[in-house]
């Protein structure tokens, strides 16, 4: 059972919420209302549409006060909508996405919502309850009033608060007074306050799916990642380690061969199949060498910008490298990076007959950008095949969530840059 003093004043979280939030949001929702006007207003002129946009702008804003007054005043933890996305290219393309920002827009709805729900919020928990409080103590101040010359309130006809029987009835009506403003401040907050504030301050339904398909999906790029980082030392350190010693071993084997003595038909079949399997074990150490760098370049083990600088130097053209990064990406991300930056470096010496290339990795706006530039022919174009060419590497890059974007006009030069989340 709840304790009679919380059951007569209510929780002191819903009475702080009650008093100190219906000002802002009300202040914050009647401005938000009069910007929402205007902008649609004008809306037919470039002036309104960038007041729109700024109104989206200013009701995440407001959002984020709301939040902040539920979360320290009731406790309601409720989870911000995720950040906007990276501003896609075109003016119109980024106009298009601000104005149909679902998120702000919800924002905007529940500030222009709340006022009148403030209103009657702090009217119930405030004013019904300073007329409980002022009934409840009537028996101490009621011989104090005078009305025509007698003492005491009078209400209707002749009835007239002015004995003591009177205003102890007075002071009963106050309690359940305060215990209706309570229980009435209490179910506002429950039943209109959270449910609105969860379904429009929070992220949507849509947004709470994609979030989970893109942490699901991080999780799955990061478990892939480790696998085959798994594999690769797995194959170098034990498979070719192996298939080295057999080497070693048929070498020694084809040198006792060579110094046996004889001709005998039997001893030179012996030789040409020791020969044969040597043969065969140095083309297998070199195929998995060229596996084990495919699944994971051990140049890698030191970080982007080394294994870069690496690429670099063994490309089959002169290639500049330049790397700025202010912390090392993931797993991942890193390997995707490298690979892109070998591909088109790769393609730049076979196909685009260039005789120099640039490779730049940067960060900015918390997107690694990977930028590999070439002086050839230009012509470069995603092709038909399924991960195959750039349109291998642009499904490679979107695993992240990431893009491709090519740059390439016929006689060149070329420039393609990754896009690659970092968060």
């Amino acid at each position: 059972m709840r304790p009679p003093l919380r059951t007569l004043l209510g929780s002191p979280r819903d009475a702080a919420y009650a008093l100190l939030a219906p000002v802002p949001g009300f202040v914050c929702g009647i401005a938000m209302l009069a910007l929402l006007a205007v902008s649609l207003v004008a809306s037919v002129t470039q002036v309104g549409l960038v007041l729109l946009i700024g109104v989206l702008v200013v009701a995440r804003a407001t959002g984020a006060l709301h939040r902040a007054l539920l979360r320290g005043l009731l406790g309601e933890h409720i989870t911000p909508p995720p950040r906007r996305r990276p501003q896609p290219h075109g003016l119109f393309a980024r106009l298009r996405a601000a104005v149909t920002d679902g998120d702000g827009w919800r924002a905007a709805a529940f500030a222009v919502a709340f006022p009148p729900v403030a209103v009657v919020l702090f009217a119930v928990s405030v004013g019904v309850r300073l007329y409980g409080l002022a009934a409840l103590t009537y028996p101490l101040w009621w011989r104090a009033v005078r009305e025509d010359g007698r003492r005491g309130i009078g209400l209707a006809g002749d009835v007239r608060l002015d004995n003591w029987p009177a205003a102890l009835l007075t002071a009963v009506a106050g309690l359940a007074v305060l215990a209706l403003a309570a229980w009435s401040t209490h179910g506002l907050l429950r039943h209109v306050v959270r449910p609105l504030a969860r379904a429009l301050l929070g992220p949507g339904r849509l947004d709470e799916r994609v979030q989970v398909l893109e942490e699901t999906r991080a999780l799955a790029v990061q478990d892939s990642a480790a696998v085959l980082r798994r594999i690769e030392r797995d194959l170098h350190d034990g498979t070719q380690s192996r298939l080295i010693a057999i080497a070693m071993a048929l070498a020694g084997a084809r040198d006792q061969l060579a110094r046996a003595p004889g001709d005998a038909p039997q001893l030179a079949r012996g030789r040409e199949l020791v020969t044969s399997a040597l043969d065969n074990s140095r083309a297998a150490v070199t195929e998995l060498r060229h596996l084990v760098s495919g699944i994971h370049p051990p140049a890698l083990n030191d970080g982007l910008d080394v294994a870069l600088q690496t690429l670099a130097a063994r490309a089959g053209l002169p290639v500049t490298a330049r790397v700025d990064l202010p912390a090392r990406p993931s797993e991942a991300v890193e390997t995707i990076a490298y690979f892109c930056a070998a591909e088109l470096v790769a393609n730049a010496a076979r196909h685009a007959g260039a005789s120099r290339a640039e490779v730049e990795a940067y960060e900015r706006d918390g997107v690694l950008r990977l930028v590999v530039r070439d002086d050839g022919r230009g012509g470069a174009r995603r092709g038909v095949g399924r991960g195959t060419g750039l349109t291998g590497l642009a499904e490679r890059v979107s695993t992240v969530d990431g893009r491709l974007l090519i740059d390439s006009p016929d006689g060149g030069p070329t420039t393609v840059t990754a896009e690659l989340p970092l968060g």
